[in-house]
């Protein structure tokens, strides 16, 4: 009687420890949401699959990969264990693709400044028109996904983190790309990794973005940690600049800088940052705080 109740006890533990790792399993989807030209873009979609499918709508990571708009790929393998702790910890994570408009370009269309500086706008605004779209796409599939669309925090990587600032700064001055999303959308966070904004002379944000955290290597020459300026004309405005505006307008956000580190804080901080990004999504986005909020951490 005793073997067999212990049989039994060691069946339970054995099916309770399966029943944990089912719990725990990370779904994974992909979908094309447009198809412009040549490119068809798609995303991945990342969740954990729980025990028991809640009713409750989860917030969502809206991810957009590094690569210089010449390459790049959304399901970068250096990228996955990030995505699979945010979902882990309660997200839903998206990462999308969009359009790399200077991997085909000839070179002599930018063998000076000013060429380059156009060519790179152009592949910004379109790499932004493309992140706006996978933002409807995930409205639009908002009640099949058990998503909450007003908790959606985009999030990148250099020239994805530059895509995901600069989709919240065009929202904040209400241009055309606004337009293209719902009334009123704005994103709930936004965590960019080597970023920038681009803008014809000093930005100037109409309205407050939503909250910021930002990482950046102060001797980085890949995204300028402060700026990089044709001719008093067109440049790119690093995270350094950027923070400096949000001080002015006492909007809340969070700076994480190496000092003496280059590029590599475009993607070290999905390893080494994890909960403090949690900290920043739960603080900022989960609770709403709206406070304004100076932080700035010197990374060692």
């Amino acid at each position: 009687m005793g073997k067999r109740f212990i049989f039994i006890l060691m069946a339970c533990s054995l099916l309770s420890i399966a029943t944990v790792v089912h719990a725990q399993h990370i779904d994974k989807q992909t979908y094309i949401f447009a198809i412009k030209k040549v490119d068809t873009l798609k995303l991945d979609k990342y969740v954990m699959i729980d025990q028991i499918q809640g009713t409750q709508s989860k917030p969502v990571i809206l991810f957009a990969f590094g690569g210089g708009f010449k390459g790049g790929r959304r399901d970068n393998p250096d990228y996955i264990s990030y995505f699979h702790f945010l979902a882990r910890a309660g997200y839903v994570v998206v990462s999308t693709d969009y359009r790399t408009q200077l991997k085909d370009i000839d070179k002599s269309e930018y063998s000076d400044l000013q060429g380059f500086s156009s060519a790179l706008q152009q592949a910004i605004t379109c790499a932004v028109e493309d992140f706006g779209d996978a933002t409807n796409y995930i409205i639009e599939h908002s009640v099949e996904w058990q998503i909450n669309p007003a908790q959606i925090i985009a999030c990148g990587s250099s020239a994805g983190a530059i895509t995901a600032l600069q989709a919240e700064y065009e929202i904040c001055n209400q241009t055309a790309f606004a337009d293209r999303l719902p009334a009123n959308f704005n994103y709930a966070g936004v965590i960019s990794f080597s970023g920038a904004i681009c803008a014809n002379g000093i930005p100037k944000w109409i309205m407050s973005p939503c909250p910021l955290m930002l990482f950046h290597g102060d001797a980085d020459s890949t995204v300028p940690f402060t700026k990089a300026v044709v001719e008093e004309e067109m440049g790119l405005w690093g995270s350094n600049f950027i923070c400096m505006q949000l001080k002015e307008k006492e909007t809340a956000y969070y700076f994480y800088i190496a000092e003496g580190i280059g590029h590599s804080l475009s993607y070290s901080p999905m390893k080494d940052n994890r909960h403090d990004i949690l900290s920043f999504l739960n603080r900022l986005v989960q609770r709403r705080i709206r406070k304004y909020l100076d932080i700035r951490v010197i990374l060692q």
